[in-house]
């Protein structure tokens, strides 16, 4: 038993990593995770990050409160939560740059989507998108924006020079 729980505790943990550097870009650079704490709970398929979390690989970065990554049975990341005040996710290699903030960040692995909520905004280059809820898959590369009855979803968009 001891032998197998390190074995599903590595191959979480490369999963996770492997996820968390976006496995199409920057693969080759190494990847930096700090945080305060780390714990696995194999038994409840899930290991989790807290206290001023920061993963880095190459252009790409999390930083997070806490960082919660979900496992299925076969040790396969499904989903990974970050939260904080506010988490937050950037590629600095995309063309212009993306950064994704919100108090909660909920990527889902088969969907290839992340959603923030909680003041959510979405930043590429200089415009903004900022809302109650963005979703944005990663595969179309869209996004949608949503607030409540009481929100409004605002836009700032610089316009391209000649």
């Amino acid at each position: 038993m001891r032998g197998w729980r390190w074995r599903a505790f590595c191959r979480v943990l490369c999963s996770t990593l492997w996820l968390l550097a976006g496995a199409a870009h920057g693969a080759s650079d190494p990847i930096n995770i700090e945080a305060g704490h780390f714990e696995m709970l194999l038994a409840e398929h899930r290991a989790v990050y807290t206290d001023n979390v920061v993963v880095v690989q190459g252009g790409q970065e999390i930083r997070a409160d806490k960082l919660t990554v979900y496992f299925n049975e076969d040790n396969e990341v499904v989903s990974m939560l970050a939260t904080g005040n506010p988490a937050a996710l950037s590629d600095k290699t995309a063309d212009p740059p993306i950064r994704v903030t919100g108090t909660s960040l909920d990527y889902q692995v088969e969907e290839a989507s992340v959603r923030a909520t909680g003041g959510a905004t979405l930043i590429q280059g200089d415009d903004r998108v900022t809302a109650e809820f963005i979703t944005y898959d990663l595969d179309d590369e869209r996004a949608q924006a949503f607030s409540g009855k009481q929100g409004r979803v605002r836009l700032t968009l610089k316009p391209k020079e000649d």
